[in-house]
């Protein structure tokens, strides 16, 4: 992602009941909470980050009528974390292969 990267118009995150980020702080610099913030249709407390939902400190969507956006720009963190995930079900279901 970068500063200048838009792929949702600013009144989508606005509109959203859930808006989901992976880092506040960094989405504020570089993702769709940038231009929304910018825009002044939104204050960054309206975001929730997915650290937040996943410890179960937030409860995130809580109907299916619920327009939800995620934000996510990349934290390194959580891609291994997803990739542990994905490994150790894959080595569990014996579909892993050990090279």
């Amino acid at each position: 992602d970068a500063a200048d990267k838009q792929e949702l118009d600013p009144s989508l995150p606005a509109r959203a009941d859930l808006l989901v980020v992976d880092s506040r702080e960094q989405c504020a610099r570089i993702g769709e909470l940038h231009h929304a913030l910018a825009s002044g249709l939104i204050d960054e407390q309206k975001a929730v980050e997915l650290g937040e939902i996943c410890a179960l400190v937030h409860p995130g969507r809580t109907s299916p009528s619920q327009l939800t956006v995620c934000d996510l720009t990349g934290v390194g963190v959580q891609d291994v974390a997803a990739a542990n995930v994905v490994m150790a079900n894959a080595r569990e279901r014996g579909e892993l292969i050990e090279l």
